[in-house]
């Protein structure tokens, strides 16, 4: 009888001695795979704290009125044909997308404390900006927005800024919308930027 209570006892403690030796075990490797170097040739990329990406504006050519059509062809500029093409006759509107109409420029840098500065900048190659409805939206570990630029004034070159409070870590910011220029209506080619705010 006492045999049996031994035995008994013996398997009770052998059980969780197996136990501790695996999970030991599991946490040796486990160590060992997060204290291990990176494999030669390996690159761990974190994100840059400033970032700029640049996209075309994309024309709507059906948008090009009769006096932007005039202002193409007495400035040679080559927007869907209106330089070329007479008047009488329709424009070329099979490009998929839209012809380039121009560019917009996006940056987001880290400012510290969790602050972002957005910057876009919006140039023309047809001809002089005469109205700007823009989306950026920023998205960053504290949440995210949405500021809408609206700007009804002629200029080549169209910008604005935001401060924004993201908080540390990884942030994003993209701009989206339409630019209006004296020639047709351009809309942004989706692009974003990835900062890493701190």
């Amino acid at each position: 009888m006492d045999r049996r209570i031994v035995t008994v006892v013996d398997e009770e403690v052998r059980m969780p001695k197996r136990t501790v030796a695996a999970v030991l075990g599991a946490l040796a490797l486990a160590a060992g795979l997060v204290a291990a170097p990176a494999p030669a040739g390996a690159v761990v990329r974190l994100d840059p704290p400033s970032d700029t990406a640049s996209a075309p504006l994309l024309a709507d050519c059906s948008s090009v009125t009769p006096n932007g059509r005039a202002y193409a062809r007495l400035h040679a500029i080559p927007l869907c044909g209106a330089d070329t093409i007479p008047e009488d006759r329709p424009l070329r509107t099979e490009t998929v997308g839209g012809e380039e109409c121009g560019t917009v420029t996006l940056t987001a840098t880290g400012r510290g404390g969790g602050l972002a500065s957005i910057a876009w900048r919006a140039a023309s190659n047809t001809g002089p900006i005469t109205g700007v409805t823009l989306d950026v939206s920023y998205v960053g570990r504290l949440g995210g927005a949405v500021r809408r630029y609206l700007q009804d004034e002629a200029s080549l070159h169209a910008t604005g800024r935001t401060l924004a409070y993201v908080g540390a870590g990884r942030a994003t910011a993209t701009v989206s919308g339409t630019i209006q220029t004296f020639t047709a209506t351009c809309r942004v080619a989706p692009t974003s930027v990835r900062i890493q705010a701190r």
